[in-house]
C-alpha cells in the first residue's frame, strides 16, 4: 500500500493559516469545470476540500496526458514562483470545493513558518517519490501489471474513476483496458 499523502497535512495547515490571515477564498467547481487550464498565468495555490481533480498536460497532438489525481484533500497549483505560466491544467472530475490562496502569500508564509515549510518539504518529497514510481511503472511494467498495481495502491480512486480515465492514466486504450479486465476476471485475479 502507498504511503499516506502528506498533502493532507499541508492542506490543513494552509487552510488554517490562510483563513486566519484573510487570504482564503473557497470556490465550488462543477463536474467537468476547469479549475485552471494549461498555460494559465500563475493560477492560485489550490487546496482541495472535497471532490476529485485531475491534473493533466496537453501533448503536442492535442491529447491529454494525465499527470495525477487528487481525491478529497490535497494541494496543487503552480510549482514555481518564477515560472510565467503553469504547463499543466486541472479539471474537476466530480463537484469540488477548493480553497484558493495566492502564491505570493504562500511564499511569504514559508519564510516565516517553520511548521508550514516542513509540511511542504514532506509533501514535495512524497510527490517526487510518487512521480519516480509512476515513471518506473510506465517504463518497466506490463499494462496488466500497471492495472493490478493501480487497483492495489489506489482502491478508492479506482472506484471513483471512469474506465476511460483509468485507461488514460495507465497509458492504454479503453479497449485494451477492457481486454485486460476481462482476462484478469477469467483468471480470478480481480473480482468478476
Amino acid at each position: 500500500m502507498e504511503q499516506k499523502n502528506p498533502g493532507t497535512r499541508l492542506a490543513a495547515l494552509l487552510e488554517a493559516r490562510a483563513i486566519k490571515a484573510g487570504e482564503w477564498r473557497l470556490r465550488e467547481f462543477a463536474i467537468g469545470a476547469d479549475v485552471f487550464a494549461p498555460q494559465s498565468e500563475m493560477p492560485p495555490v489550490c487546496v482541495l476540500k472535497s471532490g476529485l481533480v485531475k491534473l493533466y498536460y496537453l501533448v503536442a497532438e492535442g491529447d491529454q496526458w494525465t499527470k495525477s489525481y487528487i481525491i478529497d484533500a490535497g494541494v496543487f497549483g503552480p510549482t514555481s514562483a518564477s515560472a510565467q505560466v503553469t504547463q499543466f491544467g486541472a479539471s474537476a472530475l466530480e463537484d469540488c470545493a477548493i480553497g484558493q490562496i495566492s502564491l505570493a502569500w504562500l511564499g511569504q508564509q514559508l519564510q516565516q513558518d517553520e511548521q508550514l515549510s516542513e509540511a511542504l518539504s514532506d509533501f514535495q518529497n512524497w510527490l517526487f517519490e510518487r512521480k519516480r514510481k509512476r515513471e518506473e511503472d510506465l517504463l518497466c511494467l506490463s499494462a496488466e501489471d500497471r492495472y493490478l498495481n493501480f487497483l492495489n495502491c489506489e482502491p478508492e480512486l479506482a472506484e471513483r474513476l471512469e474506465q476511460r480515465e483509468i485507461a488514460s492514466f495507465l497509458r492504454v486504450t479503453p479497449v485494451a483496458l477492457s481486454r485486460i479486465r476481462k482476462r484478469l476476471k477469467q483468471d480470478r485475479k480481480i473480482p468478476a
